[in-house]
């Protein structure tokens, strides 16, 4: 089956675009960011879908994302055509004349479980043998710079996946699910050490002989029970007994302590009725005591009932005050400063001036030719006498000056201080005290005075409105009267006719003493007759658990022989199916390395035709006789060929027979020329049976492709060729070109 065309409608960097392919070789080729890989890349994302779909929607461009294939066969064409974003899918088999064989149309997520994907995959694996995305990329596509295959694990990982019974069951993963079964069963291990934890058929042996430690133990139980019953007998009757003793006792010392209650109550009535009788004398000690501190508060200048402001204000009235005298002080001493600043003297200067300008009017008069001399001397005596005194009239103005500010600053202080005097003035007249500063200092020293006085005439008030009451003490002298007549009279009611029946005083608290004794044992009798009760119900119970030990018992002996059947069965099954997969692997490990070595012998036409795997999946190539050298030991150019004939293995196992497309996505990028002809010359060979597409940017592919008829496909314009390049090919590639 060959790939005859792709189409892409906005897929990456495609607009709408066909690309139609021939048998053989199909080069297509085109710079870096042509869109090489995004055109092979649609190939597997129209067969298996897209997880990450944004990375093929054409940037700034909303709607559809599709792309289609068509694949021929013997007598049969199969289109396939996917919608990327939406994985919508519509796969159609037709036969030579164009009739329908087979049709399918659903949504096929690459993560999905639905139905419809089932069955398109059942399709895929009809159609070409392969239905795995990992598995195709394996065997059918080649990287960039790259012939090995590609995913975890490598060629060893899918080599492996293959021989443990294709790509629909692993075989190892089973035989690991069966090793986990048997060791969920049991910790003992057949193949190593044992576990460490106990698992669920050792519990339940360990649950057998515990059951079986407490059956034993049960049977002891009976001769305790025994006993233990005629200790609870003697028990309750001792409790009974001495609990009627108790109870009789109780309520002889509780008659005892009211008799002697009521003898203290009758006491100290008489007592209070005795107070009564003396409390007439304090009334008037009281009064006298209230008209003296009304004397006294009335002698302190405040009211009797202190305003609750009027501490406050007291307090702040005493502070501006300070704050005025202080201020008064300070401006005598700004007046002292004022008389004394010292005044600069100008009438002798004024003498010591007129008189030196009549000595030299005298000499200019004498003399007319000291006119200049004279005048020198004048101004000179004029400078000497004035110059001091305008300093020193400078320095007076300035003290004077400096002295008259701080005397306004003082007065708008001493307003500022009136101010709050006379807004407290408003303050003490809203609460009606019209009172000088004198009497304010009064009242400040007074005020504790005031509140001491305030609280002893409350007490002394309090006391006299309890004395003073109407009829107070003459009803309670009543009421004290009326209840010691009550008292009296049940004392003589329940008084026994003998004297002596009534426990004295004294004896009191050693009778009481007793009863607290009795009391102790008669809990501790109770404590451990309660202790007795549990244990036999604890006895009764195990007794009754025999049964039941009997049953869980017989349930896990049942269990046990069923869990240990499980386990030998998944032994069993787990050493036959280690067995079968060890001997298929064996067998088709040979099988598998003669499919290898006939197609490496197609490739390397000969040259190397035996292939061998080891256990771990390292290949060997045979040399000469019977010798076997590593993969890795040859040339670059014999493990291209290598890798190229274990994806022809694969590939031709994985579709049973069908020749399916090889795709290479610029795998020759790392080459150098010789390398790179011989590996075209292997990819030709190839071409014979499997359809090749090879994606490549070396634009020396072109002139090979001449040589071997190629389709070429061409992404971009390329460089024009020469003509020497041009008579190496035949017409058709020449026509190629014009394209």
């Amino acid at each position: 089956m060959i790939l005859r065309s792709l189409e892409l409608r906005h897929f990456g960097k495609f607009g709408e675009r066909n690309f139609e392919f021939r048998r053989g070789m199909n080069l297509i080729i085109g710079p870096n960011e042509a869109g090489k890989s995004t055109l092979v890349e649609a190939i597997p994302a129209v067969l298996f879908g897209v997880r990450g779909k944004e990375r093929f929607r054409p940037w700034g461009r909303q709607g559809s994302c599709e792309a289609a294939l068509v694949l021929e066969g013997r007598e049969r064409t199969v289109r396939i055509e996917r919608d990327i974003l939406s994985d919508r899918v519509e796969l159609v088999e037709r036969d030579d004349l164009y009739h329908n064989l087979y049709q399918f149309e659903g949504k096929v997520a690459p993560q999905g479980r639905s139905s419809e994907r089932g069955e398109y995959l059942e399709q895929l694996t009809r159609l070409f043998g392969v239905a795995d995305e990992d598995i195709f990329r394996a065997s059918l596509y080649f990287g960039q710079g790259s012939l090995e295959i590609s995913g975890q694990g490598g060629m060893a990982a899918k080599i492996k996946t293959l021989l443990s019974g294709f790509v629909e069951v692993d075989y190892d993963r089973v035989l690991h699910t069966l090793q986990e079964d048997y060791f969920a069963v049991t910790r003992q291990n057949p193949w190593g050490k044992d576990k460490t934890r106990d698992r669920e058929l050792d519990e339940v042996r360990k649950r057998l002989e515990q059951l079986e430690s407490r059956w034993f133990a049960e049977q002891g139980s009976l001769k305790e029970l025994e006993d233990l019953r005629a200790e609870l007998a003697e028990l309750t009757r001792f409790i009974e007994a001495g609990r009627s003793d108790y109870d009789k006792g109780e309520r002889y010392l509780a008659w005892v302590r009211r008799q002697w209650e009521l003898e203290d109550k009758a006491t100290q009535l008489r007592r209070d009725l005795q107070r009564l009788d003396q409390q007439g004398d304090k009334v008037s000690v009281l009064q006298q005591r209230r008209a003296d501190i009304e004397r006294e508060l009335q002698a302190a200048g405040l009211p009797r009932k202190l305003p609750e402001r009027l501490p406050g204000l007291l307090a702040e009235s005493e502070a501006v005050r300070q704050d005025l005298v202080a201020v008064q002080t300070e401006a005598a001493a700004l007046r002292e400063q004022l008389l004394e600043l010292p005044k600069p003297s100008w009438k002798w200067r004024l003498g010591a001036s007129l008189a030196g300008l009549g000595a030299a009017g005298g000499m200019l008069a004498w003399q007319g030719e000291w006119l200049i001399w004279s005048a020198g001397s004048l101004v000179a005596l004029l400078a000497g006498v004035w110059a001091p005194y305008a300093l020193q009239q400078f320095r007076f103005k300035g003290d004077m000056g400096e002295l008259q500010e701080q005397g306004r600053q003082l007065e708008e202080r001493r307003l500022e201080v009136q101010a709050r005097l006379s807004h407290l003035d408003e303050q003490f007249e809203a609460l009606g005290l019209r009172i000088s500063s004198v009497e304010r200092v009064k009242m400040l020293r007074n005020l504790d005075k005031h509140r001491e006085l305030a609280n002893q005439l409350r007490e002394v008030e309090s006391a006299l409105g309890v004395l003073e009451a109407e009829g107070l003490i003459s009803a309670e002298k009543e009421t004290l009267l009326e209840e010691l007549a009550q008292i009296e009279e049940r004392l003589e009611n329940e008084r026994p006719k003998q004297r002596e029946a009534l426990l004295g005083r004294e004896d009191l608290p050693e009778a009481e003493e007793k009863l607290r004794t009795l009391g102790e044992e008669l809990r501790e009798k109770e404590n451990r007759l309660l202790e007795l009760t549990r244990r036999e119900a604890a006895l009764q119970g195990e007794l009754a658990d025999l049964e039941r030990i009997e049953e869980e018992g017989a349930r896990l002996r049942e269990a046990e022989a069923q869990l240990a059947r499980r386990a030998q069965s998944l032994r069993t099954a787990f050493d036959l199916l280690n067995e079968s997969v060890e001997e298929f692997r064996q067998t088709y490990l040979e099988r598998f390395s003669a499919d290898i070595g006939q197609a490496l012998a197609l490739v390397t036409s000969g040259r190397y035709a035996e292939v061998r795997l080891e256990d771990d999946f390292r290949l060997l190539l045979r040399i000469r006789g019977n010798q076997w050298q590593p993969v890795e030991h040859f040339s670059r150019g014999t493990v291209d060929a290598v890798y190229f004939a274990v994806r022809l293995a694969l590939t031709r196992h994985l579709a049973r027979g069908r020749h399916l497309p090889l795709l290479l996505d610029d795998p020759l990028v790392n080459l150098d020329a010789t390398r790179l002809a011989d590996t075209l010359q292997i990819l030709e060979q190839i071409s014979a049976e499997h359809q090749v597409v090879l994606l490549a940017h070396d634009e020396r592919l072109l002139r090979q492709a001449a040589r071997g008829r190629w389709n070429v496909i061409l992404l971009e314009q390329v460089k024009t060729p020469s003509p020497q390049d041009l008579q190496e090919r035949n017409e058709d590639v020449r026509q190629l070109y014009l394209l």
